[in-house]
């Protein structure tokens, strides 16, 4: 009898861990865009702030000279 409760418990309980890790596998696979794509810096030197964007994933790197505009407009280093 207590062996059969046992086994009935343990069974439910690799159910809910298995369903959890196909849960938090499957929605780690579903998002595409890549985290931490873009790093921008900042440097100032005397009156002058410079800002400049990396792209992380091909290590191109921009100079912003105008703000609202996207990745591929700004000048190249």
């Amino acid at each position: 009898m207590f062996t059969d409760v046992w086994r009935e418990r343990v069974s439910y309980f690799m159910i809910g861990v298995l369903s959890v890790l196909a849960i938090i596998l499957l929605t780690g696979i579903s998002s595409s865009y890549p985290v931490m794509k873009y790093q921008m810096e900042t440097i100032v030197r005397s009156n002058i702030t410079q800002i400049y964007v990396m792209d992380t994933t091909t290590g191109r790197v921009k100079w912003v000279n105008k703000m609202n505009i996207s990745f591929d407009e700004m000048k190249d280093e």
